[in-house]
């Protein structure tokens, strides 16, 4: 990491990110802001590799920040740190393909190990908000979700096979290996190996982290 632009009113905040960062990366450029007007201000001056953004902001919300950095440097890491918010937030923000959604309930390890998941070009949750979006989707329906083709092309993409995508679904909606068996008319066995390829190709080792990149896929339906 070389760059580092965190946007939060709140200059304790700051100052704990900068202090955390600083003992992963010592050599990293830290720019902060504390309004959203000043944080595009601050992407004119500088195009960070990360950024770790406060959602609400006095004058705006931080998800406009976040989706400016993803289009004008998509290899940019994008990190929400907030409080701990409702349902609308935390898919608003997944959906948006976010690198991280941490919060600022978490200690200073957390933190710390979290973002250096995402310098590693890993995904990381709060372990609240993953249990939240699990809780999400154990809650819903559990019908078969559908997908688009486009969405299905996507995931096919990364070298999931359509049988996989279904798994990987029904996972995502809080079916456990027998659950998935029975809807799919196939065996709990068979199933075990479909989730073991999932995670291999997915680069994740929980049901939690197969969630979120089932959302960044497009692959469930999400709230805002």
């Amino acid at each position: 990491m070389e760059r580092l632009l965190i946007v939060d009113p709140d200059p304790s905040e700051q100052h704990r990110v900068s202090q955390i960062v600083q003992t992963l990366w010592p050599d990293i450029t830290i720019k902060v802001a504390r309004t959203l007007r000043d944080g595009l201000q601050e992407l004119a001056n500088l195009l960070p590799n990360l950024i770790v953004c406060e959602l609400h902001l006095p004058d705006g919300e931080g998800l406009e920040i976040l989706e400016q950095v993803q289009h004008r440097h998509p290899q940019s890491h994008r990190v929400v740190f907030t409080h701990l918010d409702g349902d609308s937030h935390v898919f608003s923000a997944l959906s948006r393909g976010v690198d991280g959604y941490l919060l600022k309930e978490e200690g200073d390890a957390g933190i710390r190990r979290m973002l250096e998941m995402i310098g590693r070009g890993e995904s990381a949750l709060s372990a609240t908000i993953l249990r939240q979006v699990m809780r999400y989707f154990e809650n819903r329906n559990l019908d078969t979700p559908s997908a688009s083709e486009g969405e299905e092309a996507l995931a096919e993409s990364i070298g999931l096979t359509p049988r996989e995508i279904e798994v990987l679904r029904l996972l995502s909606r809080g079916y456990d290996r027998h659950q998935v068996a029975s809807a799919l008319y196939i065996k709990p066995s068979t199933v075990a190996g479909h989730i073991k390829a999932i995670y291999l190709k997915l680069n994740v080792s929980t049901r939690a982290e197969a969630t979120l990149a089932a959302v960044k896929l497009g692959l469930v339906e999400v709230q805002d």
